[in-house]
């Protein structure tokens, strides 16, 4: 799944280049690649509009005129593109006007489904997580959140009933910009500590997402128009294992945390 730089960059494009047109056809490759719906089902959606695109746990949301929800997968290698080409491609999304967007077959395998907005919610339903890019979040309704829960602040970052959509390189970056080691528990910070955690979250989504996001080997990211992200060259520890911290000069460590590489400066982190 992307985190939420990645995945909300392709939302906000999705939105500007659908938002408003009507589909002619929707092409699917293999009908594996449904998740739930049939591939002959999708022809009912012909001659839709498209009012809005959301997101929902690492899926892009159509919101359709017809009552129809359509929900693509968005995973690493996925690679979604606004433009005519020659690569092959699993979906392809024709309008009655404009060019198609076409999701390119390679890393991964998309899914898509249609769904009603009532089989929506039963197959995803909100979490209820802090969703910064969605709607302002005092620092104090935060504080409570994560006090309330009490547990390692890496586990919390990275867990998705409680912020949404963040995965270990954010959650890395957020615990350096906030100066806090990932096995802190949240119930045993000072006000202080809380304030500063909650400025990082904010601030490392803020920068992320007018980056358009972060690409890495890892998750392959590009957006609509096949452009890299750019918060890759502000990453202060993620894949930075052995090279000095660029605040106090310590040395960036990689540990397993839960089974996953975490990476934090051994010295500045308390």
């Amino acid at each position: 799944m992307l985190e939420l730089p990645e995945i909300e960059t392709l939302r906000r494009e999705t939105e500007r280049e659908v938002g408003g047109r009507k589909l002619k056809a929707i092409t699917i490759q293999d009908d594996r690649l449904m998740a739930g719906a049939a591939a002959a089902d999708l022809g009912r959606v012909d001659g839709a509009k498209v009012s809005a695109v959301k997101r929902r746990r690492g899926n892009l949301v159509w919101n359709l005129d017809s009552g129809d929800r359509l929900v693509l997968e968005v995973s690493h290698g996925i690679a979604i593109r606004r433009a005519k080409g020659d690569e092959a491609t699993w979906m392809e999304f024709a309008f009655t006007q404009g060019t198609p967007l076409r999701v390119l077959a390679g890393v991964g395998d998309p899914k898509l489904d249609l769904l009603t907005v009532a089989e929506l919610d039963a197959k995803l339903p909100p979490t209820g997580a802090i969703d910064l890019a969605e709607q302002a979040v005092s620092w104090v309704v935060f504080a409570r959140a994560f006090v309330g829960n009490g547990g390692p602040l890496r586990t919390l970052l990275t867990s998705p009933a409680m912020v949404e959509s963040i995965g270990g390189l954010y959650a890395d970056e957020i615990l350096w910009q906030a100066g806090l080691r990932p096995d802190r528990r949240a119930d045993k910070l000072g006000s202080q500590e809380l304030r500063r955690l909650y400025r990082a979250v904010a601030e490392v989504l803020h920068d992320a997402l007018k980056a358009g996001g972060t690409t890495t080997a890892a998750n392959g990211f590009t957006d609509l128009a096949g452009k890299a992200g750019g918060y890759q060259d502000n990453l202060e520890v993620w894949g930075r294992d052995g090279q000095p911290c660029r605040r106090c000069r310590g040395t960036v460590v990689v540990e397993k945390y839960e089974g996953k590489p975490c990476y934090r400066c051994g010295d500045c982190q308390v």
